[in-house]
């Protein structure tokens, strides 16, 4: 009886749908539908849900191709460029001894913002792209070198220095192992006592 399953006739108290009717007689209709059509309703439910569950598996993103995640605000995330990052009060300061006139400092920090910024757009603008290049060929280049020549050449050393390091390690457990073995025998045996004259 544990195995039976919700609605089914040995598990009457798991079902919603009557099996009488007022009358006595059996009712085959439950709101108006029909068992077999509320089995087929829960068929199509859950192929449905399994065609959502295809259509919403994410593609694999190729490393270095994701532009949906670029993030415009925070361009220096891991802030390497930290050094650089300065404003007005990091260069400019008058002491409080020492004070201008206030219309000339508001200018002169709205100068130097608004100069800087724009600038910075202006060569960035010519050379952004031109660079971006030629710092992308370069970084390939040296990618292919570490992948395709200095990690095999690593590892061939490590193998001859594997081979290496067990003759060596043989031929001082011949050689001076012994020796030392014997003077620590010789020597492990004297006190020293320390006497005061």
């Amino acid at each position: 009886m544990s195995d039976s399953k919700p609605g089914s006739e040995h598990n009457l108290n798991d079902s919603n749908m009557p099996l009488l009717s007022e009358d006595g007689t059996e009712k085959a209709e439950k709101g108006g539908e029909t068992f077999e059509n509320e089995l087929e309703e829960k068929k199509d439910e859950s192929t449905e849900k399994k065609k959502k569950d295809k259509k919403l598996k994410v593609p694999k993103e190729k490393p270095g191709y994701d532009h949906d995640n670029l993030d415009m605000t925070l361009r220096d995330s891991k802030g390497i460029n930290r050094d650089i990052d300065l404003d007005f009060d990091d260069i400019l300061a008058e002491p409080s001894t020492a004070h201008g006139f206030d219309p000339i400092w508001r200018l002169s920090f709205v100068l130097f913002t608004q100069i800087r910024r724009w600038i910075y757009l202006i060569i960035a603008a010519f050379i952004a792209v031109p660079l971006s290049i030629v710092w992308a060929i370069i970084f390939s280049i040296l990618s292919v070198i570490l992948v395709w020549v200095v990690r095999p050449v690593i590892r061939i050393v490590q193998l001859f220095l594997a081979v290496f390091k067990e003759l060596w390690v043989s031929f001082l457990q011949a050689t001076l192992e012994p020796l030392c073995a014997t003077a620590g025998a010789l020597f492990g045996r004297v006190k020293v006592s320390n006497n005061l004259v």
